[in-house]
């Protein structure tokens, strides 16, 4: 909703109909008298019955109260601060009607509520209880009567002094269902502000009703048989070892385990299961995604005519390619550990572009037993022994995968005219081993950056011989 739209927007008109809607006296017909008024908090009060009623429903309207309007976030673009002042003042006008009209229609001046005072006091508890509320606690709780305790402890609540609330609900209500419901709200609530936004991790909402039955119940025994019970029925949501931590440590373990620890235990172990089970169908779905994906990029490289890098560039007049011809290894020793190489040059009027054909295989190992995916692989120009050949890009493969073939690319470019004779052409093969599983699957999954990703490897390749006429 825009600042504009919002009918407490104005200045002067929401207060003024508030106080013309007060001034109402009733009229009602015999009727509308005997009519049953709602025991719903969400039901429309007997209009007949005064100008409160008149004044209470336009207010809960006007509110958004009675319509669900979402709540509110300060970091909405539309959000207006300087509302805020008005929009308080019409939630405490709204809080003393309801409150003046539970205790105007009690029954024979008695602590006992009316049917019409029943529906008062509903609608103050959820006015109290709205995220949207915008009611200054501390004015409103010193007009509270005493008697008033589910109010009392709703406005603790939203001071923030939530154990004392709970102590409300648990030692002088005496109800535990009560304050589990408060907890809940809490608990809702807190995890709906979570996925909107990142919040620090602040303490679970059903601790302190474990803290208040611990130490404000007078008979030991019951409020321990009562922190037992909340971490029984909550066990899916409550911060079990904080929980656990706050429990006297004389407790018996057969107490706690009928009730909670089995039950969680068995629990924890389902949702194990569970999720080891959607962990292996993720991973099955993030190898079908890879495999599409590794193979449509192999398959663009695989030819001069499909790289989208080499295509954007203004490479010449094609010549011709040379015959593919085995890269070897300046360090032989150690190059039965690496992949073969298969250079083709392609030699165009003003460009020189190689193609390493990388196949992921070698002989120290079986068909069996290779099982390492290579990552980034890249042909590298280090060093030209003349300028009229200038390395100028690189077209690295991101991924090839056990036993596959693909290309990696370099772009120089080439002055024939300048060429004099002969020229030599210092090369490397990069690229990083990945130790994978048998479905090529890598066997840890970390950032490309962690020392854990992979062994890198530079190997240096024997000089390359570029001839002037080979332009030509």
């Amino acid at each position: 909703m825009k600042p504009g739209d919002d009918p407490l927007a104005h200045p002067f008109y929401p207060s003024k109909v508030t106080e013309l809607l007060k001034s109402v006296s009733p009229h009602a017909t015999s009727k509308e008298m005997l009519e049953k008024v709602s025991n719903d908090a969400s039901g429309s009060l007997p209009l007949h019955s005064g100008g409160r009623a008149l004044a209470v429903a336009y207010l809960e309207s006007a509110l958004g109260i009675s319509s669900g309007r979402p709540i509110e976030s300060r970091s909405d673009p539309s959000y207006r601060v300087e509302f805020d002042e008005r929009k308080a003042d019409m939630h405490d006008e709204l809080s003393y009607l309801l409150l003046e009209g539970v205790i105007s229609e009690r029954v024979d001046d008695s602590s006992e509520d009316s049917d019409l005072g029943a529906l008062y006091r509903l609608k103050l508890r959820r006015l109290l209880s709205w995220p949207n509320s915008l009611i200054r606690s501390e004015r409103l709780l010193t007009s509270l009567p005493t008697s008033f305790l589910r109010e009392h402890a709703l406005l603790l609540g939203r001071l923030g002094r939530h154990e004392e609330a709970l102590r409300i609900f648990y030692c002088e209500l005496g109800s535990i269902e009560l304050a589990l419901e408060y907890c809940d709200i809490r608990h809702e609530r807190k995890e709906e502000g979570r996925k909107v936004r990142s919040s620090t991790p602040s303490e679970c909402a059903y601790i302190p009703l474990v803290r208040v039955a611990l130490n404000a119940d007078p008979d030991l025994d019951r409020g321990v048989t009562a922190a037992i019970q909340v971490l029984a029925l909550r066990r899916n949501v409550i911060d079990k070892s904080a929980a656990l931590r706050l429990l006297p440590k004389n407790i018996p373990l057969s107490e706690m385990a009928r009730p909670f620890l089995i039950p969680a235990v068995v629990e924890n172990q389902s949702q194990v299961r569970r999720l080891s089970v959607a962990s292996a169908l993720l991973r099955s779905r993030y190898m079908q995604l890879k495999k599409k994906l590794t193979e449509a990029q192999l398959k663009s490289q695989a030819s001069l005519h499909t790289v989208p890098a080499l295509q954007k560039l203004n490479l010449g007049e094609h010549l011709h390619s040379s015959k593919s011809t085995k890269a070897r290894f300046v360090h032989p020793s150690s190059s039965s550990n690496f992949p073969e190489v298969l250079i083709v040059k392609h030699f165009f009027s003003r460009h020189l572009v190689i193609q390493a054909q990388v196949m992921n295989v070698n002989s120290s190992q079986t068909f069996q037993d290779d099982v390492r995916t290579l990552t980034d692989v890249a042909f590298v120009v280090a060093e030209s022994s003349d300028e009229a050949l200038l390395p100028t890009l690189q077209v690295p493969l991101k991924t090839l995968p056990p036993r596959a073939t693909g290309s990696a690319w370099c772009v120089l470019a080439a002055s024939p005219q300048r060429l004099d004779g002969t020229a030599f052409l210092a090369s490397e093969l990069r690229f990083t081993v990945l130790e994978v599983d048998a479905a090529g699957a890598p066997l840890t999954f970390v950032e490309t950056n962690s020392p854990r990703y992979g062994r890198q490897f530079v190997e240096e390749l024997q000089d390359m011989e570029i001839h002037h006429s080979e332009f030509s």
